[in-house]
């Protein structure tokens, strides 16, 4: 399985550094060095726009990178009976789901539901994990984004 990543040019794809040291995120706290992947890229746009960032802005400081995922055995996922009908709208439980994931080190990966888009998938991965180093980040590219987009 192919995974997407989409980062500020001022970072490399595999730097958790603007995560960690700028916010929270909807899996995260503070200081975990965390990084955040898509099933997509239209899913990491998507993301973006969630979180104000324009398409201007997305084409000229941003770019993305892919990761295969295939011989990645080291993931969990988010079962289905934490999602409640509206864990959307308080990110407190997820974040505190996420902290502990990262504290507990139990893997790489974290499979959890969108929450712009919650039919679709983003991966966390843990970068304190003991296996992180074995992942490969390919070169990051530009982002294609239609001008007519605005």
């Amino acid at each position: 399985m192919l995974l997407y990543r989409i980062s500020p040019k001022a970072y490399l794809p595999q730097d958790p550094t603007g995560a960690a040291a700028t916010s929270e995120g909807r899996w995260h706290l503070m200081g975990q060095r965390v990084l955040y992947f898509s099933s997509s890229l239209s899913l990491c746009v998507l993301e973006l726009k969630a979180n104000a960032i324009s398409f201007e802005r997305i084409r000229t400081a941003y770019h993305y990178c892919t990761m295969n995922v295939d011989s990645i055995k080291n993931s969990e996922f988010v079962v289905d009976s934490f999602y409640s009908k509206d864990w959307t709208l308080d990110k407190r439980a997820s974040q505190q789901y996420g902290a502990d994931w990262f504290s507990r080190k139990s893997s790489l990966i974290l499979k959890v539901k969108s929450a712009v888009l919650p039919v679709e998938w983003n991966y966390l991965v843990n970068t304190t994990h003991r296996d992180f180093t074995s992942l490969s980040f390919p070169s990051p590219l530009s982002i294609p984004l239609d001008s007519r987009l605005n």
